[in-house]
């Protein structure tokens, strides 16, 4: 066989490779994503999904940054929030508030996972970096239009689709945190 043809049936192969976890199991591939049902929410951008083939995964939503439930926040990530206590704690309760959102939303709910060509497949955690569709709403963008995370600073395609001024200018979410730690977003 011509050394072109093997050549380009490697890296053709290459493309249409199956991401997953490290077994090889899961069945997500770019484009439209994979079907899955959400087993649960571990955060506002975190959440487990269970695929048709009984497979799970950790899916960490790409291109966006709730505040953390349990560790602790850096309000210097988010944008006039101040650097205080009164600042992490309501950066805390906005993190609880992103949770339960999605919660609502997706909690057992057919969901999209799609993940991106131009972005890392896996985050530091191992987790599998994607967006999440439910009924033509992609959730990551919701979350930041919402004022529930911030863009995150990284590579992915849909990344100038994703604006949060209105949040801010409109103190929705975390953009809400005042000096005094009150958020009412």
């Amino acid at each position: 066989m011509d050394r072109r043809i093997v050549v380009c049936l490697v890296v053709l192969a290459g493309c249409s490779a199956v991401i997953g976890p490290d077994d090889g199991r899961s069945t997500v591939t770019p484009g439209d994503g994979q079907r899955a049902t959400v087993e649960a929410v571990v955060d506002g951008d975190t959440v487990d999904v269970r695929y048709p083939d009984g497979t799970t995964e950790r899916v960490r939503l790409l291109g966006v940054d709730t505040p953390e439930l349990g560790g602790e926040n850096a309000p210097d990530e988010f944008e006039g929030v101040p650097d205080t206590e009164d600042g992490r704690a309501c950066l805390r309760a906005v993190g609880e508030r992103a949770s339960e959102a999605l919660r609502e939303r997706v909690a057992g709910e057919q969901v999209s996972v799609v993940v991106d060509p131009a972005a890392d497949r896996r985050g530091g955690y191992g987790r599998l970096l994607a967006y999440l569709v439910h009924a033509d709403t992609d959730l990551n963008r919701w979350l930041v239009e919402t004022g529930y995370a911030r863009v995150f600073d990284t590579t992915f395609s849909r990344s100038e689709r994703y604006y949060e001024g209105e949040a801010q200018a409109d103190g929705r979410g975390v953009w809400d945190c005042r000096p005094d730690g009150s958020a009412t977003g």
